[in-house]
């Protein structure tokens, strides 16, 4: 294709990439942040970190299991007293990975787990750590964002009104279980 013929096809894509809504495309690259991905979660609950077993190291990633022990359970069935999920760490040997989550758990350090299970084998869909303040903190920056959301906020997301009301009553009793923890 000659310079004549391959101007106007440049011009034609590069408005179609200057017209592209890119907060889909944004939305799509951090689905690990998106509400509906806290909403799916089988089983939401709060602990602290009990023990931390070394699986498997690489020179890449060391993939660790947590053990918890649950002082409730926000959502899902059953009240067991440990939980455990498998996660993505790093340290001063293994650097930190770009683009995916990963964790340095410490027994005592406290968890809200968004996860598929009570006894996980894959990373939990979302998690939070910290003291019970800062939980308290980034579960009220949670449930604050989620209440000023609009429609089309809510659509990138990938939730609808229904389970905006449903997140905001979770996000609300995990502020309340975090607060009577041990």
């Amino acid at each position: 294709m000659d310079g004549k013929r391959f101007l106007p096809y440049a011009l034609v894509l590069a408005g179609l990439l200057a017209s592209t809504d890119t907060s889909r495309v944004v939305a799509a690259n951090m689905r690990s942040f998106i509400e509906a991905v806290r909403r799916k979660a089988a089983v939401v609950y709060v602990g602290s970190v009990k023990e931390v077993q070394l699986l498997t190291r690489t020179k890449f990633d060391i993939k660790a299991r947590a053990v918890v022990e649950v002082s409730a359970v926000a959502r899902g069935s059953g009240n067991p007293r440990e939980a455990t999920f498998e996660y993505s760490s790093f340290d001063d040997k293994t650097p930190m990975l770009e683009g995916g989550p990963q964790y340095q758990l410490k027994p005592g350090i406290k968890v809200v787990v968004f996860a598929n299970s009570f006894a996980s084998t894959i990373p939990p869909g979302y998690l939070l750590q910290g003291s019970s303040a800062e939980l308290l903190q980034r579960l009220t920056a949670l449930h604050d964002s989620l209440s000023k959301m609009s429609p089309d906020q809510l659509k990138v997301n990938e939730i609808n009104e229904q389970d905006r009301r449903i997140q905001l009553e979770l996000y609300e009793k995990v502020r309340t279980y975090v607060r009577t923890s041990k």
